[in-house]
């Protein structure tokens, strides 16, 4: 019998906990939404349904608490650590250029020679990377001193297992890939191997600065 007292000693304490933590957390109904749902639901204002939505809903809710705490534990942790991983995730599949995915060092001039736009009706500058050519301009103002330029191509698998190709420039330093210039980022079939990345890198692929507005 001494087992149940602690049991339900426990689940008194878990309740109070669970309890205090609601709350702190709970916000009031707005004003003008309880109107809305008492309009939607004109049985909100019968005694009947107030006795069963603030004592009865409640009372019992105390009770499977303090009976089942195990699970309300469980469930809570699950929950709490269920957020963290989630966050790891998405955190770990940031994407970042690799040293394996370095092709070759380049300079400022070569780069540009390389990606200047030539549109015959001109509707696009002919300048290094058309109408991104601002943004060029901001990225090699980051550039730090002693760092270098690197044309890189990336296989990326994200979070939800959809495969892409990645490529463009990134900035070396001491060995290390850092800030990196995305003109190319396009979706992969899932057999795309690793030899066909050159053939499915477009010149119109959607530029990367655009792309990255959507993380």
């Amino acid at each position: 019998m001494i087992y149940l007292y602690w049991y339900l000693g426990i689940g008194v304490a878990v309740l109070a906990v669970v309890f205090g933590a609601h709350r702190l957390t709970k916000k009031d109904e707005p004003e003008s939404l309880r109107d809305l749902l008492d309009a939607v639901n004109p049985d909100r204002k019968k005694l009947s349904y107030r006795i069963l939505n603030n004592v009865v809903a409640p009372v019992l809710a105390a009770v499977a608490v303090v009976v089942v705490w195990p699970a309300a534990v469980y469930m809570k942790v699950k929950e709490i650590f269920g957020k963290k991983s989630e966050a790891a995730l998405e955190e770990e599949r940031e994407f970042a250029v690799e040293r394996g995915n370095l092709q070759e060092r380049l300079t400022v001039a070569q780069i540009e020679a390389r990606e200047v736009v030539t549109d015959p009706l001109k509707a696009v500058p002919e300048l290094p990377f058309g109408h991104l050519n601002g943004s060029w301009k901001q990225f090699l103002e980051g550039q730090p001193e002693g760092g270098e330029l690197w044309s890189f191509s990336a296989r990326w698998q994200t979070t939800w297992g959809r495969k892409e190709l990645r490529s463009g420039y990134v900035m070396v330093q001491n060995g290390a890939p850092g800030a990196h210039f995305l003109t190319v980022w396009k979706d992969l079939p899932d057999d795309a191997g690793v030899d066909d990345r050159a053939k499915h890198a477009r010149a119109d692929d959607i530029p990367g600065w655009l792309r990255r507005q959507a993380d």
